[in-house]
C-alpha cells in the first residue's frame, strides 16, 4: 500500500490518521514515519482498511432496500468477505 492509497482509504471512511491510530493502537507519528521517513506501511493495514471500507459498503446497502439488478448481491458479497477473511490460508505464518 502506498501513502496515496492510504489516504484515500481514510478518505472513504471519514477518517483522520490521528483516529486510525487511536482505533489501531499505532503511535500517532507511525503514519508519518511512513510519509516521510519511508518506512514501508506493515501489509495488516491495508487488509484492515480494506477490511473496514467493506464493512461500511455492507452497513450502507444493508440500509436501502435491494433493487431487482442487485438481488443476491449482498449473499455473494457476504461469501467474498467469508472467504477472504474468516477463512484461514494454508501455509505461511498463522500470526496476526
Amino acid at each position: 500500500m502506498t501513502v496515496d492509497e492510504f489516504d484515500a482509504a481514510l478518505a472513504a471512511l471519514g477518517w483522520k490518521v490521528s483516529e486510525f491510530c487511536r482505533a489501531t493502537g499505532l503511535h500517532r507519528n507511525t503514519p508519518s514515519r511512513w510519509r516521510n521517513e519511508g518506512v514501508e506501511i506493515p501489509a495488516w493495514v491495508p487488509q484492515h482498511l480494506g477490511l473496514l471500507l467493506d464493512v461500511r459498503r455492507l452497513h450502507a446497502a444493508s440500509l436501502v432496500p435491494a433493487s431487482p439488478k442487485a438481488e443476491g448481491w449482498l449473499v455473494q458479497d457476504l461469501a467474498r468477505l467469508y472467504a477472504a477473511y474468516l477463512t484461514p490460508h494454508s501455509g505461511g505464518d498463522d500470526a496476526v
